[in-house]
C-alpha cells in the first residue's frame, strides 16, 4: 500500500536564533510555491567554489525543483521532502532539505548557507534534526557528508555512527551514517538553540 505523505509531512513550527554578530534569524518551513525565489536566492552560491559551496547548492536547487514537480529525489518518494529556511530581517541566509525513505527513516540531504562566519549552517542542522525526531516522528536519520567541513564540523560533533551500513553510500559516493532519536535526545539540549515559535 502507498503511503500517504500528506498526513505525514507535518510542518515545521519554526524557531528564533541569535546569532553571533546579534541578529535574529527565523527558521521556517518552506512551500512548493516559494521554491522559485529560494532558488533565486541561492544563486550567488553557485560561483563560490571553496568547500563545495558551489557543488551543494546545485544540488539543493535540482532537489527543490524535483520537488516542485513532485519527483522522487535519489530515492526518497515524491512527497516526502522538505526544506527549512533561515532568513534574517527578511533576508534568505540559509537553507537545509531533506526527505524521508519511509515514514520512520529521514535521508538528510544538504545545508548551505549564504553568509559566512556566522555559523548559520551550524544552527540550521538541529533545526533539521529537530524536524525529523520531534515533528514528524523518524526513528533514524541517514546522512552523509559531502564536504570536509560537513564531515568535521557536524557529523563528529553529533555522534553519527558509520558503521550500521558499511556497504551503503549516498548517491555523491559517500558512506551513510546514521542517528538514532536516543541519540538526538542525549544531545539535543546542547546543539538545539533559540527559541521555538509554534
Amino acid at each position: 500500500m502507498a503511503t500517504d505523505w500528506t498526513k505525514i509531512m507535518k510542518p515545521y513550527p519554526g524557531r528564533l536564533i541569535t546569532l553571533p554578530d546579534g541578529s535574529e534569524m527565523e527558521v521556517t518551513g518552506m512551500e512548493r510555491k516559494d521554491i522559485d525565489s529560494v532558488c533565486d536566492a541561492l544563486i550567488p552560491n553557485l560561483t563560490y567554489h571553496k568547500e563545495l559551496f558551489d557543488l551543494v547548492t546545485s544540488e539543493i536547487i535540482t532537489e527543490l525543483f524535483l520537488w516542485r514537480e513532485n519527483r522522487p529525489i535519489w530515492e526518497l518518494p515524491a512527497g516526502s521532502q522538505f526544506c527549512l529556511v533561515g532568513r534574517v530581517n527578511g533576508e534568505i541566509v540559509g537553507v537545509t532539505n531533506g526527505g524521508c525513505r519511509d515514514p520512520k527513516i529521514g535521508n538528510s540531504l544538504h545545508t548551505t548557507t549564504l553568509k559566512r562566519g556566522l555559523q548559520i549552517g551550524a544552527y540550521l542542522w538541529p533545526c533539521k534534526l529537530e524536524h525529523y525526531f520531534d515533528v514528524l516522528g523518524v526513528d533514524t536519520v541517514e546522512a552523509s557528508a559531502e564536504s570536509a567541513i560537513g564531515s568535521r564540523k557536524l557529523f563528529k560533533t553529533y555522534g553519527f555512527t558509520e558503521h550500521p551500513y558499511p556497504d551503503r553510500y549516498s548517491h555523491f559516493g559517500a558512506i551513510l551514517q546514521t542517528m538514532t532519536k536516543p541519540q538526538w535526545d542525549r544531545i539535543k539540549a546542547g546543539k538545539l538553540v533559540g527559541e521555538k515559535l509554534g
